[in-house]
């Protein structure tokens, strides 16, 4: 008998509540199994799993005997019926967290879209429980509070053959990194983002071969901590053929190019986040990348702009867009003479408002502080540069996106 669509619904929202209990109803029988299974085909899943550390646990919630899983579950497209997410927290015991690492990928391998690591020592042994799997969908990998570099990890990485994006976010201090990244040999990561990074300790300073897909590389120190060892960033820049590079920090922008001995050809798209007046640092390493196309400045305020542009204009003699997030609402230091007068200082000999377009009075307003784009002819090339902003809004989502509106304005990064 056809189970109806409402009781169907019912039992598969009431099943996947509790990954746990999905564990041990696929062991008590093989028809018990095949419900399991394709309750969890419906769902794409999110695995965090977090080892307690002394100074952060709550007695209440968690002990040093515990270790923590919280399990993200979202329901697939077109299933996306009544609720559509759960978000479960279970416990197991330290010394078990193998078997039950085991249990959970031996149901949801098929299904997890990201893995999250938190506070798991150098030597874990619990990675090297994926090399009896296959992770087809993992596209995120997250390692937080630490940084593993022995035991399975690489097995994991290959367990997760199609991983993009991989998030190294808070290590110890004392984390040597130059252990984990022979660890990625063989991945197709693209994406590394490195967080809150107190040092970056290296113990060799030599160039190392990153995986030929990486593309993207995001560092950002921890907040109101000068960050040791910065300078090593040259050498992870020289190590992979990047495309874009995004560094949050003018410390950290300056400790690079005092590393930087040659010339980043592969790099298209630089990012800067600072609000601090630093264009030399800027200025310095865009010098050192004869392709980049892109300059983000995240961050700057508005009445800052002209400056900058005038000293881009003046000493990167090629053709750059530059997009930059502001702090101020009102745009008036942008439509009240702001730009005209760095067109005055550089000779500019045509300032084209792109809001004379039909598109883009229709889609970003009618105002001169919602985008200027300004082009200087120079002998062999021309400089175009565009400092974007977005009216009534501040650095975040609402920001124009420098790619979509570097097309509007007929340029192809």
């Amino acid at each position: 008998m056809e189970l109806s669509t409402d009781l169907w619904e019912k039992i598969s929202y009431s099943l996947a509540d509790h990954p746990p209990s999905l564990c041990l109803l696929s062991k008590s029988s093989s028809k018990l199994r095949e419900l399991v299974q394709f309750v969890i085909g419906h769902y794409e899943a999110h695995l965090h799993i977090t080892l307690p550390k002394d100074e952060c646990c709550d007695e209440e919630k968690c002990s040093k005997e515990k270790v923590q899983f919280e399990m993200i579950l979202n329901r697939k497209g077109s299933y996306r019926r009544g609720r559509a997410h759960f978000h479960s927290i279970f416990t197991c015991l330290t010394d078990k967290i193998d078997l039950a690492v085991n249990d959970l990928l031996e149901l949801f391998a098929k299904e997890l879209i990201t893995l999250r690591f938190n506070n798991f020592p150098e030597n874990s042994d619990v990675f090297t429980v994926f090399n009896k799997h296959s992770l087809p969908k993992c596209e995120d990998i997250c390692f937080n509070g630490s940084l593993p570099v022995h035991n399975g990890v690489s097995d994991m990485f290959h367990s997760c053959h199609n991983m993009k994006r991989l998030v190294i976010s808070n290590p110890n201090t004392d984390t040597d990194f130059s252990q984990f990244w022979p660890k990625l040999k063989g991945s197709k990561v693209e994406t590394l983002d490195l967080m809150d990074i107190e040092s970056f300790h290296h113990t060799s300073t030599k160039e190392f071969k990153l995986p030929l897909s990486l593309r993207q590389l995001f560092f950002c120190p921890k907040q109101e901590v000068k960050c040791k060892h910065a300078e090593n960033i040259a050498t992870l820049l020289y190590s992979a053929n990047w495309k874009r590079v995004y560094i949050h920090s003018e410390d950290v922008l300056e400790a690079i190019n005092s590393k930087l001995y040659k010339r980043l050809k592969s790099v298209t798209e630089f990012c800067f986040s600072s609000k601090a007046f630093t264009i030399d640092y800027a200025i310095a390493f865009l010098q050192k990348c004869d392709q980049v196309k892109c300059f983000n400045w995240f961050g700057l305020h508005s009445c800052v702009a002209p400056i900058v542009i005038a000293r881009l204009l003046t000493d990167i003699p090629r053709s750059i867009v530059f997009g930059g997030c502001v702090a101020c609402r009102s745009g008036e230091t942008v439509g009240n003479g702001g730009f005209m007068e760095v067109g005055n200082r550089v000779a500019v000999v045509q300032v084209t408002k792109l809001l004379e377009r039909e598109d883009f009075k229709s889609l970003y307003g009618k105002t001169l502080a919602d985008a200027v784009l300004f082009e200087r002819p120079f002998n062999a090339n021309s400089v175009s540069v565009m400092y974007i902003q977005k009216k009534d809004s501040v650095c975040g989502p609402n920001c124009l996106d420098i790619h979509e509106i570097s097309q509007k304005a007929g340029l192809v990064l």
